[in-house]
């Protein structure tokens, strides 16, 4: 009797950690990221973007991402990956007024989709 409630509480105890860590490491990644769009938004908006300041928002988005593919649907990866890969390619050629447009879009993604995966009643339901 005693090994079974020893053994719930350390499951139970494994699972609130693994929850909180994932909170945590999704919400700080996404923070991260925009915090990263922000600025390319800007350098874009200000036309003193630069080819490589795309280049390094994909190796960002690259490193986490795979951390994310636990916990986060990969249609919503696939979706970021999409709409990066557009903006970096306006970017490449020059044509900052149609990368702003991809940029817009992956920074409403880096606010909404940490917030599928907070503890709230909405989530739960």
């Amino acid at each position: 009797m005693i090994k079974t409630i020893v053994s719930i509480a350390v499951t139970l105890a494994l699972m609130i950690g693994l929850c909180v860590y994932e909170v945590h490491y999704v919400q700080t990644t996404f923070d991260a990221f925009h915090s990263i769009l922000r600025t390319l938004q800007h350098k874009t908006a200000m036309g003193n973007v630069t080819y490589d300041d795309g280049l390094a928002t994909r190796e960002f988005w690259d490193q986490h991402k795979i951390l994310l593919h636990v916990w986060v649907s990969h249609t919503v990866l696939y979706e970021i990956d999409y709409q990066l890969d557009e903006a970096i390619g306006f970017l490449r050629v020059e044509q900052y007024e149609d990368a702003l447009p991809k940029i817009e879009v992956l920074l409403g993604l880096s606010e909404n989709v940490p917030d599928g995966y907070t503890l709230s009643f909405g989530n739960i339901l």
